[in-house]
């Protein structure tokens, strides 16, 4: 008896370190995920808007949604630093980059006439178009091959130096002198307050763009060893791609659009993102296998949007111009939100009527195996009705959460305010996962 407790005994304690040991095994820390989207919203030209703004939408920050227009918008929203930089995106793609000059809270003549009036956050800066960086890349490039090679640089040593050969300058009194690395007052991308705690907090997100190499390179350079030697490169100031140059007037392709303010009817729209980290471009554009697919889905669509708008016609009492409710202005896209996810296809479409202005249709549909059309999304109104429900405008497809999963992003507009909304497709109909406030 005393053998068998002495095995059940061996045979409990090997199935405690067991457990012991598969609770304590490393486990890497999930990845920390700091990403904003908005949209950039602008009038003309993509290469030569005649006005522009960004608007924030989201900050996926901790894990969760925060509506970026509003967080820590102390003095201004976190999004919306001086300097951050925006990829504007089309399903995935870059195609320009916008670098933040300024925001302003625009308080609109509807929003004063409440009492207490809340205005909306938006972004202004220099946009260059994806051909037009790849242009100053290249100018930037055949001017540095042109300069002149240099000639080796000194090497400064100091008192503390043993060797005499070397020539040195006399270090100022360690009270007065700085020795450190230099400090950043307050000039941070993406900071929200000039307390020391937050400003020297080395967890703190920020939404940046810069190459890590190149901030490795200017740390070492910043970097000195007190009482040690500074070998500057053997190259010349005039090598350093980053080197500051004065212009007289604006640089060639960094002008400011005109701020745009309403809902002009030419108005213009693109997703914009901005991340903590540099990420691999997913594109989730996905491309026609041919003429004939498209114009067999764009009719698979229309058939059912037909009864959808005779139904809303006889609900609401509005008189269509012909017996068939008339389809214009369609617009389709088809996307891949995930990898080896079901096609997806976006189709919104307007039909005039006798009086109040269009109706207004989209819908988000896939296309199951079996080749049908399976609906996700299905959002129908009317210009005299929008402040019931308001009007749902597509914008784009964007991965807001880098979770490789693209959300559909909907502006939803009003009679006098709008919003944007994030919705995603994972079952048989799209959820909304996010909404900003209303934007007046």
């Amino acid at each position: 008896m005393p053998q068998r407790r002495k095995i059940l005994g061996c045979l409990l304690l090997t199935g405690i370190c067991a457990k012991l040991c598969a609770q304590t095994h490393k486990v890497d820390a999930p990845e920390r995920v700091t990403r904003a989207i908005a949209v950039y919203e602008w009038t003309g030209e993509l290469a030569k808007p005649t006005a522009a703004r960004l608007v924030p939408v989201s900050l996926f920050i901790n894990a969760h949604f925060e509506d970026a227009g509003v967080y820590l918008a102390r003095p201004i929203p976190f999004v919306l630093q001086t300097g951050d930089e925006y990829s504007v995106e089309r399903a995935g793609e870059h195609i320009g980059t916008l670098d933040l000059a300024f925001a302003r809270n625009i308080v609109t003549r509807h929003a004063e006439a409440d009492d207490d009036p809340v205005g909306a956050w938006y972004g202004y800066g220099a946009f260059l178009t994806s051909a037009q960086e790849a242009k100053l890349a290249a100018a930037r490039a055949a001017r540095n091959a042109k300069r002149p090679p240099s000639k080796p640089g000194v090497v400064l040593g100091s008192l503390d130096d043993d060797s005499d050969d070397k020539p040195h300058f006399v270090r100022r009194d360690s009270t007065t002198a700085s020795t450190g690395t230099p400090t950043d007052t307050g000039s941070s991308k993406g900071s929200t307050s000039s307390t020391p705690d937050v400003e020297d907090d080395p967890d703190r997100p920020t939404l940046r763009h810069r190459d890590p190499d190149e901030e490795a390179n200017n740390a070492k350079k910043k970097k000195t060893k007190e009482g040690g030697f500074v070998t500057p490169p053997n190259t010349s100031l005039n090598d350093d791609p980053d080197r500051p140059t004065m212009h007289r007037g604006v640089p060639a392709g960094q002008v400011l659009a005109a701020q745009l303010s309403g809902l002009p009817p030419d108005l213009h729209q693109a997703v914009a993102v901005s991340d903590a980290a540099y990420r691999d471009e997913h594109i989730f554009d996905r491309e026609w296998q041919s003429s004939h697919e498209r114009s067999e889905t764009l009719t698979a669509l229309e058939a059912l949007a037909q009864p959808r708008i005779a139904a809303y016609l006889a609900t609401n009492k509005l008189t269509a111009l012909t017996p068939t409710p008339t389809l214009a202005n369609e617009q389709l896209d088809g996307y891949t939100l995930s990898y080896g996810g079901l096609p997806t296809f976006v189709y919104t479409v307007e039909s005039p009527v006798a009086a109040g202005g269009p109706v207004y249709l989209t819908l988000v549909t896939q296309r199951l195996p079996s080749g049908e059309l399976q609906v996700a999304l299905s959002s129908i109104t009317d210009a005299t009705h929008m402040d019931r429900v308001p009007w749902m405008r597509p914008v784009d497809v964007v991965d807001a959460d880098w979770s490789h999963r693209a959300s559909l992003l909907f502006e939803l507009r009003a009679q006098t305010s709008r919003q944007f909304a994030l919705y995603r497709l994972i079952g048989p109909q799209a959820e909304q996962v996010f909404v900003t406030g209303v934007i007046e």
